[in-house]
């Protein structure tokens, strides 16, 4: 973690302070919601598909498995409890925080790229704070989660801001990689 945590300190001085404090009011909003797990969940997934299909159209595959490394190496360090099924969050809430977060990720990357911030410390700005959030569950969530935003991209219907939900039914026990890849689309994103 010590590596990762380089990486990120390094980006961020590279970004300057002014983008860093707008990072800082944008973290701070997210954090600030009243959400469930669920419910953030579905805003983070949402908000990584929004984000990868802006700004990583052509390298979805290598940008979801950073987010997905990332936030694995987060959970090891955190050793969060299994995420746990209570309710289906409801689709309205989750686009309206959703919107919010990646608007203001967005608005982030925007002045990175008008400061002329070079793309790897933008990347790493960026991947750290979908990692921080992301990270903060357990392994098969961050699985479930980025197959969901993966099935979500690759459907010819999705659009950007198109609330993906998480099966969390599928986190409730523990799954290894081949079964992950094997499961079949459910529901619509």
């Amino acid at each position: 973690m010590t590596s990762l945590a380089e990486t990120i300190d390094t980006a961020l001085a590279a970004v300057g302070p002014e983008t860093e404090d707008r990072l800082r009011d944008v973290v701070a909003e997210f954090e600030a919601q009243a959400l469930a797990d669920e419910e953030r969940l579905a805003v983070l997934a949402t908000s990584i598909a929004a984000i990868a299909h802006r700004h990583h159209s052509r390298h979805i595959p290598v940008y979801l498995e950073a987010v997905r490394t990332w936030s694995l190496e987060i959970a090891e360090v955190v050793k969060p409890a299994a995420t746990e099924l209570r309710y289906i969050p409801k689709p309205t809430a989750v686009e309206q925080a959703a919107r919010r977060f990646y608007d203001g990720i967005d608005g982030v990357i925007d002045r990175m790229q008008l400061q002329g911030i070079d793309v790897r410390d933008r990347l790493v700005t960026e991947l750290a704070v979908m990692a921080r959030f992301l990270g903060r569950h357990d392994g098969n969530t961050i699985s479930i989660a980025i197959i969901a935003v993966n099935r979500a991209l690759a459907d010819p219907a999705y659009r950007r801001g198109s609330v993906v939900q998480v099966p969390m039914r599928e986190v409730a026990s523990a799954i290894s990689a081949e079964e992950l890849a094997a499961m079949p689309p459910r529901g619509t994103a």
